[in-house]
């Protein structure tokens, strides 16, 4: 049974065919009853390209349905054009962010998207549009992270936080986000030449990824972060553990390198503890709420402009390939049918 049939003219969406077992994106006009149903019918404003999107549009690993074409595009902003749920109504500004939005459901790369009612968030009045996709899947990541290094105990007087993968997404706005709070930052990373960006963006210090990974013992002497975010995982996540103050936490979003070699050394003598952060399915709507609300107050992120490169929905295709030789920086946002500062 259609949720609803909003009748419109053909529009915009950007699709993955596979096609004798590799992926072919394309722009396509398609009608409503072409994209997967929902009660709730939203004009997408803006959208974002994550790592994962990168994936399904260059056929790495298993992150969009193979079986038909999929819309892809992970998250989402816009305003709710009609709705057959009564938590929703006409103009309502809303977000939507993973489930399986732009993988096994139709998603955000469309002038419109047709979603269950139970996925969409609605947005703070403090939070525009645009800012809202700057946040997406990352700033809900970077703010769970927060959220949970403070439920913790983590105070700014206690110490250092280490971020790794720290000119990417999640990255940056944590950077942001815990610098705006009080704490001191350092950022973790490959690539000398964003030093400029990561201080601007927060950080009080910039460590490149050779001088931070030399030390190989399994407790560092003289450890100094009372916390860290690792965004990659791997050896990162192991020589952060060892640089870990006594009871210090060590946060993992990223999953670069899924595999880690480390010992039980730091967990058991300095008590430090790890913290798991998924912004999935797992994470209730309550949870969203409510840390979509502290990103609209207390963690917006006050460098967004530097942070977010703002695209044209037309050169979505040519930005994935960034992602897989690391030249991307911060947040890419989309522009699917508003344009920023029109």
């Amino acid at each position: 049974m259609k949720g609803t049939e909003t009748k419109m003219e053909k529009f915009k969406a950007f699709r993955v065919h596979t096609i004798d077992g590799k992926p072919v994106c394309r722009f396509e006009q398609l009608s409503m009853d072409e994209i997967d149903d929902g009660p709730v019918v939203i004009k997408v404003a803006y959208s974002a390209i994550t790592y994962k999107d990168a994936m399904a549009a260059r056929g790495v690993g298993k992150n969009v349905r193979t079986d038909r074409p999929c819309v892809t595009g992970v998250d989402l902003s816009g305003t709710v054009v009609s709705s057959a749920d009564p938590r929703f109504k006409p103009g309502d500004r809303v977000a939507v962010t993973n489930y399986q939005l732009g993988t096994m459901h139709d998603g955000a790369y469309a002038d419109y998207a047709r979603v269950p009612a139970e996925w969409v968030v609605p947005l703070p009045d403090s939070l525009s549009l645009w800012e809202a996709m700057v946040l997406g899947t990352s700033g809900l990541t970077a703010a769970l992270a927060v959220d949970r290094f403070q439920k913790a105990g983590l105070q700014p007087g206690d110490g250092p936080v280490g971020i790794s993968g720290a000119t990417g997404g999640v990255g940056s706005l944590a950077i942001n986000m815990l610098a705006n709070i009080g704490y001191e930052v350092i950022a973790i990373s490959g690539k000398k030449e964003q030093e400029g960006y990561l201080k601007d963006i927060g950080a009080s210090k910039v460590i490149l990824r050779d001088d931070f990974m030399k030390d190989p013992a399994p407790m560092v002497s003289g450890a100094y972060m009372a916390a860290a975010l690792d965004n990659v995982g791997g050896q990162f996540f192991d020589r952060l553990c060892a640089n870990m103050k006594p009871n210090g936490k060590v946060a993992i979003a990223g999953m670069v390198f899924v595999e880690t070699k480390t010992t039980v050394l730091p967990f058991v003598l300095r008590s430090v503890d790890v913290l798991g952060i998924n912004v999935s399915r797992q994470l209730a709507m309550p949870e969203r709420k409510r840390l979509w609300d502290r990103m609209g107050a207390e963690l917006k992120p006050t460098k967004s402009e530097s942070i977010a490169t703002t695209i044209p929905f037309e050169e979505l295709d040519n930005r994935m390939d960034g992602f897989f030789n690391v030249s991307t920086v911060g947040r890419i946002v989309v522009e699917v049918t508003e344009k920023k500062g029109a």
